[in-house]
């Protein structure tokens, strides 16, 4: 059964915390997604629970040497990296027999962090009730690898193109939004429907291009459209404020730098027509970490 949730973008890539532009703030999805489930009527049998269109999914299993109590695991079904961190007030540690009690050894947890890198399931912890922990569980993402280390060999193409047509009104360390984990970005003022090109190659992680408003205020965020590419180093190329159906890719297809992507818009947390671009390292509890990059003479 999928869960359905709310999710806060980055600027959440973001399940997500924000980034911005001039007069625009950046909810990447690096998002970041910070979701709240929604309990289903059914909570005490319960036992998987998904997200991000079955991205990843929990399961309680229960324990082979104690009925009363589950294991909790998640596992992904998109070959994609993902960082999460799962949050609940019924988890607690869980720990194999090896000669000492596992009650004696059992002890609560504020949170488990995963980083799903492969389709093997990953434990996180034990429960004693399934209703209370589909009641308390939170979950946040971030796409892409924790362990990325940026290649600073790389030249990035500018994303639109003639660049000298399309002036950055917010750069590095800008005053309005560009501070502290958003830092390093760039945006691009641009008409509603400039295209969009592929600044390196990789594959696209995430997209979203049903979002129809967008506006100064922080309530426009999650109508932000977007295109994510996971990068040959392990970063994200994130790419935001698209126009409605405007995106021209699919999660999992392979790009080339300078292909199309997508068109400009005005969606999301936004009061001006532009263009949003970073590049990101996920981190966990719905994280992220901008990176700084050089744009090539192009």
């Amino acid at each position: 059964m999928e869960m359905q949730t709310n999710s806060e973008h980055r600027e959440s890539r973001g399940n997500i915390q924000p980034r911005l532009i001039v007069s625009c703030v950046v909810f990447v999805v690096l998002l970041v997604f910070s979701l709240v489930s929604l309990i289903p009527a059914n909570a005490n049998n319960k036992n998987e629970g998904c997200f991000d269109n079955r991205r990843f999914c929990f399961e309680l299993t229960p324990l082979s040497h104690d009925k009363t109590r589950y294991q909790v695991t998640v596992k992904r079904y998109v070959p994609l990296p993902v960082a999460l961190t799962l949050y609940s007030d019924a988890l607690y540690s869980h720990k194999e027999h090896h000669g000492v009690s596992e009650a004696s050894t059992r002890k609560p947890i504020a949170h488990a962090n995963a980083f799903l890198d492969s389709d093997d399931p990953i434990v996180l912890g034990e429960v004693a009730s399934t209703r209370q922990f589909w009641r308390t569980m939170r979950v946040k993402w971030t796409v892409g690898d924790i362990n990325a280390t940026h290649d600073d060999n790389i030249k990035y193409l500018p994303p639109l193109q003639p660049a000298k047509q399309y002036r950055i009104v917010q750069g590095f360390n800008g005053n309005f939004s560009h501070t502290g984990s958003s830092r390093y970005a760039l945006d691009f003022a641009a008409p509603v429907g400039t295209p969009i090109l592929a600044a390196r190659s990789g594959v696209v992680i995430d997209t979203k291009d049903d979002g129809k408003k967008g506006g100064a205020s922080s309530r426009f965020a999650k109508h932000a459209n977007y295109v994510v590419i996971l990068h040959s180093d392990g970063t994200t190329g994130e790419y935001y404020h698209m126009k409605y159906k405007g995106v021209a890719v699919k999660q999992g297809q392979e790009v080339q730098q300078g292909q199309l992507i997508g068109y400009t818009g005005n969606t999301g947390f936004s009061s001006l027509p532009h263009l949003h671009f970073g590049i990101y390292v996920a981190k966990f509890h719905g994280g992220y970490q901008s990176v700084p990059f050089e744009l090539s003479s192009q």
